[in-house]
């Protein structure tokens, strides 16, 4: 069974939000251990935010307490854009060894470069830009479709 771990900038900030995370956490139960991490938004309540220091601040708090000997996979508008397909091939592959996926979503400013440079992959969820809260919702749900894919359940289709 694959260990998944989702380390992501805020909260779901909707009741709908919450309640799509928790469907598919459930959904993905039979085939992976699914943690989600949520940490804090690094902007401390400014008005007016430093871009790089929230990134380094989120940044931080996003490596601390990863599992050792990970495959880090950061979400990033510039990364490698895989059809649902491709995506299932790549997570079979990618925990093949054992290794635990961790999954990197950034907050508004999105992730610090450097982070990103330390991810074993970066992948993108689509060219259009997603609110933090959404892509969390979305890459739960490639999860659970990539899952069926790789069992040959009908979901897909």
């Amino acid at each position: 069974m694959k260990s998944i771990h989702i380390r992501a900038v805020g909260s779901p900030t909707e009741s709908w939000q919450s309640e799509a995370i928790s469907m598919y956490l459930t959904r993905l139960k039979p085939y992976a251990k699914v943690e989600l991490i949520e940490i804090s938004e690094g902007n401390q309540g400014s008005a007016k935010p430093d871009a790089h220091k929230t990134r380094t601040r989120e940044a931080e708090s996003l490596i601390k307490g990863q599992p050792k000997d990970s495959f880090i996979i950061a979400l990033d508008e510039t990364g490698t854009n895989l059809d649902s397909i491709t995506f299932s091939k790549k997570l079979d592959t990618w925990s093949e060894s054992g290794r635990s996926l961790v999954f990197l979503i950034g907050g508004s400013w999105g992730l610090d470069p450097e982070l990103r440079s330390q991810a074993n992959a970066i992948i993108s969820l689509g060219k259009q830009t997603l609110p933090h809260q959404l892509a969390r919702i979305v890459l739960l749900e490639q999860l659970y479709r990539a899952e069926t894919i790789s069992r040959g359940k009908e979901y897909h289709k």
